[in-house]
């Protein structure tokens, strides 16, 4: 199966020089550890140590992330002790959306969710953590999906390598997100600008096992295997979901930047648009598989390279995925750039694009909005939108759109 025809061979070239990269030592102009409070423009809040540190007496310490993840956007509530380790944390997703096309003028609750975290201690130190996410889902243009659904539900398990190791690995099983491109970074599904996986994979989340972790203590990796249909029942005949990612933080003079290479293979819902569903696929806050379209599955192959950067008031992310359907090219790519003011507000633009496998078809969202931090527990965003969508062997069709948000967590 060949990737994209003949862009195959300098997509591979890319990927062999993004891996030379984040294996080669770092420049003078940047270290692989975090500089002093003084010298870093922005640490990420929840880069994972070495090893977890001994709590306080009666402390309960959630086991920390397995590889290097930047800050959340707005900061977020701590959790709620329930008993002696169980931690309860949730949120309430509203919205109202105005728009040329599809749902206008309308207000609805897009999700309610409950986050129960049981971390797995022994001796003082956290080796492990049951995680299930339960959500009540009303997604705007899927009746479908609506109503009570997991979103992620896993145990995860850090395997003991030895103090003196430079290594680290967490093995993970259940349903998680798939550590492809930028979902390996940051989870966007409480957020209205969204990445490419709704058009590019057509899932979020999947079940299956998971390894992470990181190589001479620098060099970040996830390696997934997953049924590709959001379901408990993997199929030997190649349908499954392998994906890999290597990445790497460097901690430089101007900002910090997390990059990062992926690969995935497997059999993946169809996300096309035609003449019967004009405008492309936007999952629901679970990441489950939008089925009232009544279509299949198909092989895809996906190659991708991503990127954030971290420097002073400003926060950008994107990422350029490549690969192929059936051995028919796709290609897109995600820009989002977000600038933080008068210490509670900030301004988003964003930019994806997405080629579909057949028939000149596409989908193009440019957006403009503002948030605002009213705490750590509530927080207001607004995103114009401008949709061109064009379904396979058919007209363009533009959508203008404004949504409102009002996130609650607790």
């Amino acid at each position: 199966m060949t990737l994209c025809g003949s862009s195959s061979r300098s997509f591979g070239f890319l990927g062999c020089c993004a891996l030379l990269a984040l294996i080669a030592p770092a420049s003078a102009n940047a270290v692989d550890t975090a500089p002093s409070a003084a010298a870093s423009p922005q640490t990420p809040a929840n880069a994972a140590p070495d090893a977890a540190p001994l709590p306080a007496p009666g402390a309960v310490i959630p086991l920390a992330p397995a590889t290097d993840l930047p800050p959340p956007e707005t900061p977020e509530p701590s959790a709620v002790p329930i008993g002696d380790r169980l931690l309860i944390d949730g949120d309430l997703d509203l919205r109202y959306r105005t728009s040329t096309r599809g749902r206008t003028h309308s207000a609805w609750a897009n999700n309610a969710e409950v986050d129960l975290n049981y971390p797995l201690i022994s001796h003082g130190r956290s080796y492990g953590a049951v995680v299930v996410q339960g959500m009540a889902e009303n997604p705007a243009d899927s009746s479908i999906s609506r109503g009570v659904n997991l979103g992620e539900a896993y145990v995860v398990y850090q395997i003991p390598l030895g103090e003196d190791s430079d290594a680290t690995a967490y093995v993970k099983a259940g349903r998680f997100q798939i550590p492809f491109a930028l979902l390996a970074t940051y989870d966007p599904h409480l957020l209205l600008v969204q990445p490419l996986y709704s058009q590019s994979l057509g899932i979020r989340n999947d079940v299956g096992v998971q390894i992470s972790g990181r190589f001479y203590g620098i060099l970040n990796y996830d390696l997934s295997l997953t049924s590709g249909s959001s379901s408990t029942s993997f199929d030997t005949r190649g349908k499954n979901v392998v994906t890999f990612r290597l990445g790497r933080t460097f901690y430089t003079r101007n900002g910090i930047v997390n990059v990062g290479g992926s690969m995935l293979t497997g059999r993946l819902p169809i996300t096309d648009i035609d003449k019967d569903h004009p405008f492309a696929v936007d999952l629901p806050p679970s990441g489950r598989i939008i089925t009232d379209r009544g279509v299949g599955y198909i092989n895809k192959t996906r190659i991708a390279g991503d990127g954030t950067l971290l420097y002073k008031n400003v926060t950008a992310r994107g990422e350029v995925v490549s690969g192929a359907d059936n051995d028919q090219r796709v290609l897109g790519y995600f820009l989002e750039g977000v600038y933080k003011f008068g210490g509670r507000a900030s301004s988003v633009v964003e930019r994806s694009f997405w080629a579909y496998p057949e028939g000149k078809s596409s989908a193009i969202r440019t957006g403009v909005g503002i948030n605002y931090n009213a705490g750590a527990h509530l927080t207001f965003r607004t995103l114009y939108e401008v949709l061109n969508d064009t379904p396979r062997d058919q007209a363009q069709i533009q959508r203008q759109q404004l949504t409102l948000q009002a996130l609650l967590r607790f």
